[in-house]
């Protein structure tokens, strides 16, 4: 079953129903009101057409896969340990960041040193944005786990390869907890210099993502088949694993997506200081090989590739099903709370990223702990219950994050991986307040 097609036709529609930024001040006509009847490719044309969206399903990163591949098919030296099969990529782009140099490749060393930053990646801006993300670590630290990652789950042709991954080489639980390290390494502030942590985890998840394309295209489990009673298989449907637009819309998951949450919650929150957490990730997406020209630079371009996106790709599967219930179960797992609220993470669930796009995933209905979760009318805004609800909501809010928080510092990573690391800008999340 697909999205049903009436106000989805429409992403502006979704643009207005998910809280996007208001229209740039150099819009013409900007006295007219935009609502959710204003047609956003009439007011402000895409930079990136729903043609190009399209073309991109098939646009990977060139430089990374053929290093991949000349890794992959090198003969190794005589004296020279090597794991089966196409593993040993994997192994040696994890060793570039955790290994000392001399147990290094030499080729992925030099690939994890990296070129500088484009000019427009501004240092203080940069810094700004991880300021910004650590000032509201509480909303958008969950809202990582039942905002972004739900809507990338959501995606029926891009969560196939997150499926099909967990399947052959990582349990789904440890995948999780190896992107949430990802969005805090490179949200640290100055992470993303040259050489520093998150530039470098940037550069080695680049390479990693082309360890993946190589693997799906050469691995004998995975066959190339349209029959869906076949699993692992990879679709010409679903176009290239981890391609530009599945690549630009995680970004957007993990950017001006989260900013959502914060308009969902009605938080008051700096301008600037948002556009520069945009501007983070569009440093992120560069490092991550987007193409630099389809770089969505400032917000209100983000949520218009946002509607587009998930216009184009939410549809129900099964693979979108089985990796929400796993997230799921591993938020219940990392949050010991009395049977009475364990509903709650669904149901706030349920309130971040819409009912349609919950039921297309599977999440258990909404169930009395709604009653928590601040709706944001402003109308609302003096009345005591309300009050009471938006205290009760950050509370929860704050529990859960921390509960998470902490849960992930237990969490095994691996031999090869250290432990969970929470930046000291957030550790105060895992104090009582």
């Amino acid at each position: 079953m697909t999205r049903p097609s009436n106000r989805w036709m429409n992403p502006t529609w979704v643009v207005h129903r998910f809280g996007a930024a208001q229209p740039p001040e150099d819009i013409p006509n900007k006295t007219e009101t935009y609502d959710e009847h204003t047609n956003w490719r009439d007011v402000m044309p895409m930079i990136v057409s729903t043609e190009k969206l399209a073309a991109m399903l098939h646009q990977v990163d060139p430089p990374a896969d053929a290093l991949a591949e000349a890794h992959n098919t090198r003969k190794p030296e005589e004296d020279e340990a090597s794991l089966p099969g196409r593993h040993q990529f994997f192994h040696d782009v994890l060793a570039s960041r955790y290994a000392p140099p001399d147990h290094v490749d030499a080729v992925i060393l030099d690939w994890a040193e990296g070129p500088e930053l484009p000019d427009w990646a501004e240092s203080e801006r940069l810094d700004n944005g991880a300021d910004f993300f650590a000032q509201w670590g509480i909303e958008l630290g969950l809202g990582l786990f039942l905002s972004s990652l739900p809507l990338a789950y959501a995606s029926k042709k891009g969560v196939q390869v997150l499926a099909l991954t967990a399947r052959l080489e990582t349990d789904t639980k440890r995948r999780i907890v190896e992107t949430a390290q990802f969005v805090l390494d490179v949200t640290k502030k100055g992470a993303l210099q040259p050489g520093e942590e998150g530039y470098v985890a940037a550069r080695q998840i680049r390479l990693m993502h082309a360890g993946v394309r190589d693997m799906i295209r050469h691995d004998p489990r995975v066959p190339l088949t349209d029959d869906t009673t076949v699993w692992p298989r990879w679709e010409n449907d679903w176009g290239e694993p981890i391609n530009q637009q599945h690549l630009l819309g995680t970004m957007l998951s993990f950017s001006s997506s989260l900013l959502m949450v914060l308009d969902k919650f009605d938080a008051t929150y700096d301008a600037r200081g948002a556009e520069d957490y945009c501007l983070l990730w569009n440093v992120v997406g560069w490092l991550l090989g987007i193409d630099e020209s389809i770089l969505p630079m400032d917000r209100a371009e983000m949520d218009r590739l946002t509607a587009e996106i998930r216009h184009l790709n939410e549809a129900e599967c099964e693979a979108g099903k089985l990796m929400m219930a796993a997230l799921l179960e591993l938020v219940h797992s990392l949050v010991k709370v009395p049977g009475f609220v364990r509903g709650y993470p669904a149901t706030l669930a349920r309130f971040l990223i819409s009912d349609e796009t919950a039921d297309l995933l599977g999440v258990p209905p909404s169930d009395w702990t709604r009653v928590f979760i601040h709706l944001g009318q402003r109308t609302n805004r003096k009345l005591s219950v309300h009050a009471a609800r938006k205290r009760m909501t950050r509370s929860l809010l704050r529990f859960y994050s921390r509960g998470v928080l902490k849960g992930f510092v237990l969490v095994e990573r691996g031999d090869d991986r250290p432990k969970f690391s929470i930046p000291t800008s957030l550790g105060a999340l895992t104090k009582p307040s």
